[in-house]
């Protein structure tokens, strides 16, 4: 799978999925060099980002082929940017990963750009130009890691997002022993993920979703557990039918790993724009 991070908050994550061999990293921003960056020159507003023309954008995407995840955070100005350089790869299936900052923090400018932004990418996927858009509040993953230094603050966030993001990835390309992930249907194209403490049957959420419409409940589990446990299945069983809700269909997948402990993750899908400030 292709990584596209654009600014700050995109180039950092793609940083992080840049240690499993499964993806091809490649980084959009301002003052960036090396192999796979792009350099963006330093411009004064939002609306000068997106007019923008890049040139030779074309030709450092021109490389890739196939799932291509692109990342970006709603803050910065360069965000703007994200459709004239999709433009680019737009005969690819493009999912995006859409990293909402702490809105306590933006003035008013900084929250009016972040939700223009959040709104447009989450119209565009609606609409099938995009494939999905999983959307991820930075406030959110600061809660469900307990805070994080003033130093590090954003690396923390995102060793709690990333490798959840790719052992996800790996569940849907692999076969379960029991359940599924369902296909999500043509309508439910925004989305958020979470942890999912087997245990304690509590979730943690990485984003928020109003209008909830289907929730599927992945569980990883020690593959000896699977082949001894007589009452595993019970135990999930009682598990979903406790998650059940109206409106919301209810779905789970079991996957065996190598793991000492249990693992879990939560894909919650809604067709419904988030909106939310």
């Amino acid at each position: 799978m292709n990584v596209v991070g654009l600014g700050d908050a995109g180039c950092r994550i793609a940083d992080c999925f840049s240690q499993y061999p499964e993806y091809k990293i490649f980084k959009i921003n301002v003052d960036i060099e090396g192999k796979g960056c792009y350099t963006v020159p330093v411009l004064e507003t939002a609306e000068e980002y997106e007019n923008h023309s890049y040139p030779k954008i074309r030709p450092f995407l021109k490389g890739l082929k196939g799932d291509t995840l692109f990342i970006i955070g709603g803050s910065g100005k360069i965000s703007c940017a994200s459709l004239r350089i999709l433009e680019n790869i737009k005969r690819l299936p493009i999912s995006i990963l859409y990293i909402q900052p702490d809105i306590d923090m933006l003035d008013k400018t900084q929250k009016m750009q972040e939700k223009v932004v959040r709104n447009v990418l989450q119209e565009y996927s609606r609409s099938g130009v995009f494939e999905k858009v999983c959307l991820v509040s930075n406030a959110a993953l600061a809660n469900i890691v307990g805070g994080a230094p003033v130093i590090g603050y954003h690396e923390a966030l995102n060793e709690a997002l990333v490798p959840s993001l790719h052992m996800i990835n790996f569940f849907l390309n692999t076969k379960p022993v029991a359940g599924s992930i369902p296909k999500p249907k043509n309508t439910h194209r925004i989305y958020t993920v979470g942890l999912f403490d087997t245990e304690k049957n509590e979730e943690k959420m990485f984003f928020s979703l109003d209008n909830s419409r289907h929730k599927c409940y992945i569980y990883g589990v020690n593959e000896e557990k699977l082949k001894t446990d007589k009452k595993l299945m019970n135990k999930i069983k009682k598990q979903i039918e406790s998650k059940k809700e109206e409106n919301v269909d209810i779905s789970y997948a079991i996957y065996p790993t190598d793991y000492e402990h249990d693992i879990g993750y939560v894909i919650d899908r809604t067709p419904h724009i988030q909106n939310k400030i």
